[in-house]
């Protein structure tokens, strides 16, 4: 299913993704293969559509304690994402994996998920009332003040809270955002969503047109960027959250090359189910040498990292953000050291 949270890493933020071409016979040729897909695609796009109109249809109040019991049950069933989960808290909060804190927050991020997506799935019937409601925005100044050089604002986050949420809340004090989002499947459904968010200003940047990044920056335009989706060989080296890992070398790239700040962003669920969201810090790169790059990306994974130990059950990461084997784990933490030290680790050795 295609979603609006979009991880762009080094080389994709900065040089746009390859695109391969299939010959025209291979292209010609139809297959079962494509034939099922086709047909779980349609039947995505129906189940979600039907789903929408009966959330759509209930008070709110009624549809998120059935969304908690729904992410209760797929806690409960799915073991290999509640693994992921738990090896992410764990390490948030500098704990066991089976300590019961960490259990319980997996356990919460699931049911926050769960209600996220229900809460996104009513976006098509949400009225200017209700999205003053809903979303309460603690230092709109900050933004402002971001945008004062009229070069766009790339706002940076984790996944917790809801962006999705946020987007309507801002485009009703004239701030429209522009989000990475997966196009290459599910068509239909992509289709769907962007329409939808387009109307609460938010537009959908498809994986296949990475350029419009570049274009909304220089429009002068609002960039969210997801920066938690876990370690990549050859991104930033950053210390999150205590433990080497890296960040997508995107955000910090992207401010040098087109001058626009970063602003760290923060969304969380409260008691009462509204959401409260606050700009951090701005942070700047100067330029794209690869010391500033780690510093810039540092200064970030700092501030996501302590929105994240704000409350770890808000945070629902269903890949591992950390590296998973003794290799991985060598390897992200020579690059850190020698970020720290002030070399250039993109010239480590693999």
């Amino acid at each position: 299913m295609p979603t609006t949270s979009g991880e762009v890493s080094g080389k994709e933020a900065v040089t746009g993704a390859s695109t391969g071409l299939a010959s025209a016979s291979e292209a010609e040729r139809p297959s079962a293969a494509s034939s099922a897909e086709r047909r779980r695609e349609l039947i995505t796009y129906w189940a979600y559509r039907l789903a929408e109109r009966v959330i759509n249809l209930l008070p709110r109040g009624v549809v998120l304690p059935l969304a908690a019991a729904a992410g209760n049950a797929a806690h409960d069933l799915t073991a290999d994402k509640r693994g992921v989960v738990r090896g992410n808290l764990a390490r948030a909060m500098h704990l066991p994996v089976d300590h019961p804190r960490v259990r319980r927050a997996a356990r919460q991020a699931f049911r926050n998920y769960a209600k996220y997506l229900v809460d996104v799935m009513r976006l098509d019937s949400l009225e200017a009332g209700d999205i003053e409601k809903l979303v309460l925005i603690d230092n709109l100044p900050l933004l402002d003040e971001a945008r004062a050089a009229e070069r766009g604002v790339l706002l940076c986050t984790v996944h917790v809270g809801g962006m999705d949420l946020i987007a309507p809340a801002l485009f009703r004090h004239g701030h429209e955002l522009h989000v990475v989002a997966d196009d290459t499947t599910y068509g239909r459904l992509y289709e769907h969503l962007r329409s939808i968010r387009a109307r609460h200003g938010l537009t959908l940047i498809g994986w296949r047109s990475l350029r419009g990044l570049f274009r909304a920056l220089r429009a002068g335009e609002n960039l969210v960027l997801f920066c938690d989706g876990g370690y990549r060989d050859g991104d930033v080296p950053v210390e999150f959250m205590g433990e080497a890992t890296t960040f997508p070398a995107g955000p910090a790239a992207l401010s040098a090359r087109s001058g626009a700040p970063i602003l760290p962003v923060a969304c969380s669920r409260q008691p009462d189910e509204r959401f409260r969201t606050r700009g951090l810090p701005l942070i700047s790169a100067a330029s794209d040498k690869p010391a500033e790059l780690y510093r810039a990306t540092q200064a970030l994974a700092d501030a996501l990292g302590s929105v994240i130990a704000e409350d770890p059950g808000q945070w629902y990461m269903f890949r591992p953000v950390w590296p998973q084997t003794d290799a991985d784990r060598a390897r992200a933490g020579a690059a850190l050291e020698a970020a720290q030290r002030g070399e250039d680790w993109t010239k480590r050795s693999p």
